[in-house]
């Protein structure tokens, strides 16, 4: 997503570099660098490509510090957004929703979109739910 918001990206980068030579000098070395990778962790997905995977088994997204799988027969909900796709374990609405789901961003043709929400779909209600 940073390619399409440079200044955004730069921002970003300027900030985190701030907190960190702040943490440098007033703080200690150590707790800089942990500021500054708290922080990356944060503000990953923004900077960082995000690889997503589906399969048969499930879904796999996986971006700087973080992996999420999610099989297909956990999922129990699915939001359409107009450019992405919420694969949730929840049935409803959760404070864990963050945590715990997984997002499929798209960037693409809507017709593309629609495929995705088509093949997530078919895999959620092909699984037995008792």
């Amino acid at each position: 997503m940073a390619r399409k918001r440079p200044l955004r990206a730069a921002v970003t980068i300027a900030l985190i570099a701030l907190v960190l030579a702040i943490g440098w000098v007033w703080v200690h070395p150590f707790v800089a660098f942990l500021m500054g990778l708290f922080l990356l962790n944060a503000v990953g997905e923004f900077l960082f490509p995000i690889r997503y995977k589906i399969t048969n088994e499930g879904v796999e997204v996986s971006s700087f510090l973080h992996d999420r799988k999610l099989r297909w027969e956990q999922i129990r909900r699915l939001v359409a957004f107009h450019d992405s796709v919420f694969l949730s374990p929840f049935p409803k609405p959760n404070r864990l929703d963050s945590l715990r789901g997984v997002w499929l961003r798209w960037d693409g043709e809507p017709e593309g979109l629609q495929e995705l929400i088509k093949i997530c779909q078919k895999h959620t209600q092909t699984q037995d739910r008792t």
